[in-house]
């Protein structure tokens, strides 16, 4: 596997580092959209209609990181959790 194949998957598993900057970036992103979207309602309250909507898109598109670190956090939990369950021995005992 290549330089970024092997930053990203590791062994054969997700990396620690992505899962760490997936789980560290939730909050942040979390945040930052909240900021923008009040500095948005401030500056619609303050009747100046362009930062508003710079704001409103910048907070857009924070919001689709969020969604898409979201997504990609789940993806990495379940593929770990798949390649863990194979790791584990059957047990067939009811």
């Amino acid at each position: 596997m290549g330089g970024i194949g092997k930053l990203l998957w590791g062994n054969g598993v997700v990396s620690q580092r992505l899962m760490s900057f997936l789980v560290y970036s939730l909050p942040i992103l979390v945040v930052a959209f909240a900021v923008l979207m009040g500095a948005r309602a401030l500056t619609q309250a303050a009747q100046d209609a362009v930062s508003s909507k710079v704001l409103g898109w910048i907070a857009m598109g924070c919001l689709l990181l969020l969604v898409t670190d979201m997504i990609l956090l789940l993806g990495a939990l379940g593929i770990r959790e798949l390649i863990k369950d194979q790791d584990r021995p059957e047990n067939h005992e009811l």
